[in-house]
């Protein structure tokens, strides 16, 4: 009986690292990565067993989390808990706690919010104007090149709602919108050629029955992408690129979807917000789709390239999103993928008939810019450093 007892909790130690070994080895099998909800991190694939990997418990890590993956209730406990926080703190500590809820329900991106009320500025606007001269050189260069160089400034949500900014934001003058006023005389002092998206939302405040901005992203709606690409048009034909007026139909949507919804889908929630009033446009084929665009640009200006696209004023768009980090292309009315290192950007900016650079306003002269212009100004550097040379040896 003695014994018995003695080995009892040795039976039971081992039943249990039994136990946890085969949750274990249950855990590093291959299972379906969970893709319902957006934004969470994917475990890794496979995990290589070593002792060094046991050292430093990446492989208890990863067992940790191929297994919390895998269970089949997670979704609906993740979105169960999200739900909870929302509906009673109105706050999400998902995307790292940046989607905030202002007035009206309507979501924003905090550094968004920052940066319109001047509370923390990603941009140095006394640089404004140096940052423009280098554009305008940018530009100067493509033109000599016989191409088409725009420069498009897009609007933020903020800008377009103010008084739906959370009042716990201060956003009083003069460090309120500090950038775009600054941003609009540097470029127009410099001779810059490009497109003000926030005067040609403004232009149609109140006009077309709908808001340019859904409730639930953070981008530009259909409608709004619509005029700034009209708008877009217009700035070609002003440089001598043949561009019919830009057309489309509008119809009431069901409800914000896809992009629209950019934001309250990482929010990962039971019962999404429902959206407002939103536009859905079908662009006209209005050109012969023979035009290749090239650009370097953040997020805004990838639904714009498609409608260019769709519309056929553009058979081909290759957008370089943060220059390397998000490059796709358009093309038969769909996306497609590309990969970009700066020398293929180069090159694809150096072989397109139009070349764009965009930014959202808060970001005018911005890394995405500089970046831009930084591998421009190499190449520019590099020919005037052949042609000295070929001078001096002929």
């Amino acid at each position: 009986m003695r014994a018995l007892l003695t080995w009892i909790p040795r039976i039971l130690a081992l039943a249990v690292l039994a136990g946890l070994g085969a949750v274990g080895a249950w855990a590093l099998r291959e299972h379906p990565a969970d893709t319902t909800l957006i934004g969470m991190q994917i475990p890794p694939e496979k995990v290589t067993l070593s002792p060094a990997a046991l050292w430093r418990g990446a492989y208890q890590k990863a067992a940790e989390a191929r297994a919390a993956a895998a269970l089949p209730p997670r979704a609906k406990v993740v979105r169960a808990y999200n739900q909870w926080q929302w509906d009673t703190f109105g706050t999400s500590s998902m995307a790292s706690g940046s989607i905030i809820r202002g007035r009206k329900g309507a979501l924003f991106e905090e550094s968004y919010i920052e940066a319109h009320c001047g509370l923390r500025l990603k941009v140095d606007v006394a640089a404004m104007p140096d940052y423009a001269r280098r554009l305008r050189r940018a530009q100067d260069w493509f033109e000599a090149r016989g191409q088409t160089f725009v420069y498009v400034l897009a609007p933020i949500k903020t800008t377009w709602f103010p008084d739906k900014i959370p009042p716990g934001y201060p956003c009083e003058p003069p460090r309120r919108d500090s950038v775009y006023p600054a941003a609009r005389q540097a470029l127009d002092a410099a001779g810059v050629h490009w497109v003000d998206g926030r005067a040609v939302l403004e232009a149609q405040r109140g006009k077309l029955g709908y808001e340019f901005f859904p409730r639930n992203g953070i981008h530009w709606n259909q409608l709004g992408v619509a005029l700034a690409a009209r708008a877009f048009g217009e700035e070609l034909n002003r440089q001598g690129v043949s561009t019919p007026d830009l057309t489309w139909d509008v119809a009431e949507a069901p409800d914000e979807t896809g992009l629209d919804r950019d934001l309250s889908g990482l929010l990962n929630l039971r019962r999404p917000p429902k959206g407002w009033k939103a536009p859905a446009v079908t662009p006209h084929p209005v050109g012969a789709g023979q035009l290749t665009m090239a650009a370097v640009n953040d997020s805004f200006f990838d639904p714009l390239a498609l409608f260019l696209n769709q519309a056929k004023v553009v058979g081909r768009a290759q957008n370089y999103g943060y220059l390397t980090l998000a490059p796709v292309e358009y093309r038969d009315g769909g996306a497609h993928a590309l990969t970009a290192t700066p020398p293929t950007v180069l090159k694809a900016l150096m072989a397109a008939d139009i070349v764009v650079l965009e930014q959202v306003e808060s970001q005018t002269g911005g890394a995405v810019g500089r970046k831009f212009l930084d591998l421009v100004e190499v190449e520019i550097a590099r020919e005037s450093a052949s042609k000295r040379g070929s001078l001096q040896h002929s």
